[in-house]
């Protein structure tokens, strides 16, 4: 009796060492599934993104000569990287550039919470939820290039539309020379051009908002500006997240809104690494000052990460 009542802790082991193993291999097959379902985006990724980005930061370490027919020898150094931290103009668009895309992101949050935030929680029928936020995606049914002229042209300038405005309402008696083709342009133009970067994640974050959370803090006497720090913030923070990594690193390289909207009047450090490229030929130089643009958008992007915690509130 005492036999069989001391096997069974033996067999109950055994019983469960089994399982466990048996749970492990079906975890490992899980995960061999799931790698072979990524392999093509894996592959996709490393060799238009990953492989790209690799031989640009090579070439940047490569030398510039004006005779070889590919514009530079395959000669080690760092002279690429000794002019451009002693580029003032550099630095000086640097600054220009990241001031735009604070800028940007900052409006675009400030204009397009309102709008999410009445699509998402104001407008209760589902239907016109969606034919309202298509009809909020309209401009994107146009290419960007089309949008950037379309709002140079008729709306900016002397004789634009902004200045005829004023000056018909009396609020000015002469054009507005910031609004030609002036820094103001470009980053009033970058608002309107990237607004919906910042909808769309808002918009999906406040739909999946809890509503039950909402009235309860109501029932308890929450003030709008409470609940909505308190609640409602709380909740949508991977969507501001999201939305001023996308309008950030946008605007930070910006070059063909510069272009268009400033007139050739106005440089960033995108017009830089592209009249480098295209203009001067110089690809090391080039690949040099889009490898510091990379270094400093990533530096931007973990600052903005820092205020959310995306793999847990998502």
């Amino acid at each position: 009796m005492s036999n069989s009542f001391g096997s069974e802790p033996l067999v109950s082991g055994s019983e469960a060492a089994r399982s466990q193993g048996a749970q492990e291999r079906k975890a490992r097959g899980h995960g061999l599934i799931s790698f072979l379902w990524g392999l093509p985006g894996y592959i996709w990724l490393a060799f238009f993104l990953l492989a790209p980005l690799v031989f640009i930061l090579l070439v940047s370490f490569w030398t510039y000569e004006q005779g070889a027919k590919s514009g530079f020898v395959t000669d080690w150094t760092l002279q690429n990287y000794t002019d451009l931290f002693g580029d003032d103009t550099y630095w000086r668009n640097m600054l220009s550039s990241f001031m735009t895309s604070v800028i940007a992101v900052a409006a675009c949050l400030v204009f397009g919470f309102p709008v999410a935030y009445f699509l998402a929680l104001k407008v209760q029928n589902l239907r016109n939820q969606i034919a309202l936020f298509v009809i909020a995606l309209a401009p994107f049914w146009t290419s960007f290039l089309t949008r950037a002229i379309a709002w140079t042209y008729p709306l900016m300038g002397r004789e634009g539309g902004v200045n005829q405005v004023l000056r018909k309402l009396g609020i000015v008696d002469n054009p507005i020379e910031a609004l030609g083709f002036s820094t103001l342009s470009v980053r009033l133009a970058m608002i309107q051009l990237y607004i919906l970067f910042m909808i769309t994640p808002l918009f999906f974050a406040l739909a999946q908002v809890d509503r039950s959370a909402i009235e309860a803090a109501r029932d308890l006497g929450g003030s709008w500006i409470r609940t909505f720090r308190e609640v409602i913030l709380p909740q949508v923070m991977p969507g501001v997240v999201i939305g001023s990594i996308f309008i950030f690193v946008l605007t930070m390289g910006e070059y063909g809104t510069v272009k268009v909207i400033g007139g050739n009047k106005i440089s960033s450090v995108g017009t830089i690494v592209q009249s480098k490229v295209e203009i001067g030929i110089q690809y090391p130089q080039g690949s040099a000052s889009a490898v510091l643009l990379v270094a400093v958008l990533l530096v931007g992007v973990f600052v903005i990460t820092r205020f959310a915690n995306l793999r847990e509130e998502i």
